[in-house]
């Protein structure tokens, strides 16, 4: 039976008592009353102003198509259909704005969930707000590995922890060394001083000592502030690297591979789906581009994503990227938890995100096998692939089982 929700003393008014009589009357059952739920406000908190604008509103653009298709489909049917409105909150890249959006979303907004918020940053501030006001909080996009070790509650995180950036770049290295021959042995780590690149270097550095590799040389900076990167990249070849890691964001990418070409670096440079996923760094770059390996968490290249990229470029008219598709697939774990609690009610709605068990199917788009929360609110199906910028296009050249096409080497290295 659907629950009659009263405030304060309007539940013993006489008017409200008569009004629910004359429904049962009516309807002849108590058990057929229904009224309208009305509607779901959800907080999307992302960077969409800002340096990180084309981020953040890429993000906000892939929650978009969710609604949008959820609200088609007839919303959320167990609450008598009742729709999804955005409720965007612009963190500008700022923490203490990103603080501020969260507060206003919760307090003034009464959004039932946020979803965010890109920056690692960012989400580590905001999900303590979020926690204190007992709000579930489903990280799209944010992977420094401290989100998730807070023991926090109301805390959802979809995309891999920074951990498994590093792990699955030094899986792609061994892979191309056993099969091309080639002992890519020294690796230089180089990255953005926020959570999400300190948080992927210490990864990536742990996982190179476990296997066996050697990192030569580790370098930091600004993302914000840089305006070239030749100091970085002198120390960087001074070191001799075989294969350079890279955690970027957009504009910092591409002074990188600018800088590594007038220095006439050709050799390997991987990056941990930074800015160099972003249809931006091939633009602008042109065939300067092509070579560059990047993980991504998401690829057009198979059934579901092709699909889903077929809709978001006819809504938006540019191809999804990873953040995208992670902030859509957010709201889609959003409607699944939803539709399981029958309320927006943010106690019982976490405890619905909580019991999360999707599998593959048309709402499930990640790589993976589907989506399950462990205690720390980790999805612990999380996956990555390996992508490489070919003839100006992104296209999966691993996981082998995935692969559409071979990686193509540096001439200077080919074996």
């Amino acid at each position: 039976m659907m629950m009659l929700r009263y405030k304060n003393s309007v539940l013993f008014a006489p008017s409200a008592v008569l009004v629910l009589i004359v429904l049962i009357l009516v309807s002849g059952c108590a058990d057929r009353v229904s009224l309208p739920d009305g509607e779901i406000r959800v907080g999307l908190l992302f960077p969409m102003t800002g340096e990180s604008a084309g981020f953040g509103n890429d993000c906000v653009n892939g929650s978009l198509l969710a609604i949008e298709e959820i609200n088609a489909e007839g919303g959320i049917r167990s609450m008598n259909g009742a729709m999804l409105v955005p409720v965007t909150g612009d963190t500008r890249g700022n923490i203490s704005e990103g603080i501020a959006q969260t507060i206003r979303l919760i307090e003034a907004e009464n959004v039932s969930a946020i979803i965010g918020a890109y920056h690692s940053s960012i989400v580590i501030a905001a999900t303590e707000d979020a926690e204190k006001q007992k709000t579930p909080f489903i990280v799209s996009v944010g992977v420094a590995d401290p989100v998730t070790e807070r023991g926090f509650r109301y805390l959802f995180r979809l995309i891999p922890r920074a951990e498994n950036y590093g792990k699955d770049q030094v899986r792609f290295l061994m892979y191309l060394s056993n099969q091309t021959g080639i002992p890519f042995r020294r690796v230089a780590l180089l990255h953005e001083n926020t959570g999400f690149g300190t948080s992927v270097a210490l990864g990536q550095r742990d996982a190179l000592i476990r296997a066996g590799f050697e990192p030569v040389i580790e370098v930091g900076y600004d993302a914000e502030t840089v305006s070239g990167m030749s100091d970085e990249i002198s120390r960087i070849i001074s070191a001799n690297p075989d294969v350079i890691l890279e955690t970027t964001y957009i504009r910092d990418s591409i002074l990188i591979r600018n800088e590594l070409d007038r220095a006439g670096y050709d050799s390997l440079l991987i990056d941990s789906a930074g800015g160099t996923v972003t249809p931006r760094y091939r633009d602008e770059l042109g065939s300067s581009a092509d070579g560059t390996l990047t993980l991504s968490e998401y690829s057009t290249r198979t059934r579901e994503g092709g699909e889903l990229n077929e809709r978001f470029l006819s809504r938006f008219g540019t191809n999804i990227t990873g953040d995208s598709a992670y902030s859509y697939q957010a709201v889609r774990v959003l409607q699944d938890a939803l539709e399981r609690a029958g309320t927006g009610d943010r106690e019982l709605l976490r405890e619905a995100l909580a019991r999360t068990d999707m599998k593959k199917s048309d709402r499930m788009i990640l790589p993976g096998e589907g989506i399950l929360f462990d205690e720390t609110g980790q999805n612990m199906y999380s996956q990555l692939y390996m992508l490489q910028a070919q003839d100006g296009e992104l296209v999966l050249v691993w996981p082998e089982s995935d692969m559409t096409s071979p990686v193509i080497l540096p001439s200077t290295i080919q074996s």
